[in-house]
């Protein structure tokens, strides 16, 4: 995939798809930056360190300006130029928009939104003069189909499919690429929490993807890594959605929840 001795920073790289981003981007033989806001960082990093894997772990707020810019002056500094950035920090608040807090409302736009604007900036301060390198924003399909009772992450996704178009056109004579991907149900701890946190039914929601079954936190991996490789060198301002066909087909469903 050519991606050998090349540098990548993934954002939310301590559990789900991003630690798995992290993971398949160090088997292609990259240097991988993995960022999260926590101390399960250090883990995942030993964790990958431990299979023999060029990682190294990185903390910080991507939702703060000055952290976002300390931590890529570190990762260049540390492991040489920035080729790769991925997108892949996320919060999820749900809750009945009547109720939803504005606090919730913030904290998801601070971390899945502008957490993306700032990354991206940082990262093509150093790609642009370079007139090289690759940023794949991880969505959801949540920015493209209507869900009920997540309303803050449902408009954040979307604004960083909008963000992908508007980037790519913007950077595509500096030579860089921006792509994005929208997971649909992908079975991460994230996922499992979300669903049994609001007493809804796992195994009823997986019947109703066309496919048949969750996706692996894999399959969204080797998408980021073709993205990043010279193969994708002509792509530039694309939204894939790998779901299992779940954005092309809505059942009905009552619109309120008991």
């Amino acid at each position: 995939m050519t991606l050998r001795g090349k540098v990548a920073l993934v954002t939310g790289a301590s559990r789900g798809i991003g630690l798995v981003i992290a993971r398949v981007l160090a088997e292609q033989g990259m240097h991988v930056a993995m960022n999260a806001n926590s101390a399960r960082i250090d883990q995942a990093a030993t964790q990958l360190r431990n299979q023999g894997l060029s990682v190294r772990p990185y903390r910080a707020d991507v939702s703060h300006k000055q952290g976002v810019q300390t931590m890529v002056d570190q990762v260049e500094a540390e492991l040489g130029p920035l080729y790769l950035l991925v997108n892949n920090a996320g919060l999820l608040r749900t809750g009945p928009t009547p109720e939803l807090s504005e606090e919730d409302w913030d904290a998801t736009f601070a971390v899945d939104a502008k957490g993306v604007f700032l990354c991206s900036q940082a990262a093509l301060q150093r790609m642009t003069p370079r007139r090289a390198g690759r940023i794949v924003n991880i969505s959801s399909i949540a920015g493209q189909i209507v869900r009920v009772q997540q309303i803050a992450y449902c408009a954040a996704k979307a604004a960083v499919i909008h963000f992908t178009r508007c980037l790519a056109v913007e950077m595509a004579p500096y030579g860089v690429t921006v792509n994005c991907i929208c997971p649909g149900m992908t079975r991460t701890e994230m996922l499992v929490h979300s669903v049994a946190e609001r007493g809804l039914d796992l195994e009823a929601m997986v019947r109703l993807i066309p496919d048949g079954r969750m996706a692996d936190p894999e399959e969204h991996a080797h998408l980021v890594a073709y993205f990043a490789s010279d193969a994708a060198a002509h792509v530039t301002g694309q939204v894939v959605a790998v779901d299992g066909g779940q954005s092309q087909f809505m059942p009905l469903a009552p619109i309120c929840e008991e």
